[in-house]
């Protein structure tokens, strides 16, 4: 009865994390995103003003914040999906927590000029992968609303980390270049028909991922809640 009272208190104390730390990544996640939309629709120049520059610097480090409070929800949801025999193994943990910890880091890495400014969304498009698997796999666990919700943000994610490698593809590998170019001593490429398809993904990418991730996050915390509150009622 002891070690029943005590798992289910650990229990109790871990949803109760990843429900506070969801809804706060979720709050952050939509201010950085309210940053990102203010810089790009102020943006009226190749070379970005310095208010443009504040804005973008403030929803890379806005990002950073959300992604690592991502880290307990993830482990929330490894607990959670432990109810069910196809739950997630160890290995499909690491792979997430990898994910946010690399595009925080290469976040990290844009904001000191050592990585370019996109860089960062290939590793958050490894986690959008790894969104879509994970919630296909929380059948019975997660709400089947809240899942396809959660596997159309991961599909967003998705499309916004296929911006970086199709440019470097079809219109500059430029964009590879570590440290990154300095945008006044080089030239604006042309918006040919590529360039404007990959504008397009990165734009569509943002309204399914980007943009609703926060929203999935904080629905995704009040769940965890919910499962606080009906482990203590067992307690």
């Amino acid at each position: 009865m002891e070690i029943k009272l005590q798992n289910t208190t650990t229990t109790k104390l871990s949803y109760r994390t990843a429900g506070w730390a969801a809804i706060g990544s979720g709050t952050i996640g939509l201010m950085a995103y309210g940053f990102l939309f203010t810089a790009v629709t102020s943006r009226t120049d190749w070379v970005i003003s310095n208010y443009v520059y504040l804005m973008f610097m403030a929803h890379d480090i806005g990002v950073i914040i959300q992604f690592l409070l991502l880290i307990p929800v993830v482990f929330g949801l490894f607990k959670l999906s432990q109810a069910k025999p196809q739950g997630m193994n160890r290995t499909t943990l690491n792979v997430g927590i990898g994910a946010l910890l690399f595009t925080a880091v290469f976040l990290l890495l844009g904001i000191v000029k050592i990585l370019g400014d996109g860089h960062y969304t290939i590793p958050q498009g490894v986690f959008g992968v790894w969104l879509m698997v994970a919630n296909w796999r929380l059948s019975g666990v997660l709400g089947k609303g809240l899942r396809w919700f959660g596997i159309v943000v991961g599909l967003g994610l998705l499309i916004v980390s296929l911006f970086i490698p199709g440019y470097a593809i079809f219109v500059d590998p430029v964009i590879l270049r570590i440290p990154p170019v300095d945008l006044t001593n080089y030239p604006e490429p042309p918006m040919d028909l590529a360039n404007t398809i990959l504008h397009q993904m990165i734009w569509i990418g943002t309204i399914m991922g980007v943009a609703t991730l926060p929203i999935w996050t904080i629905l995704l915390g009040a769940k965890f809640l919910r499962e606080r509150g009906a482990v203590a009622q067992l307690g």
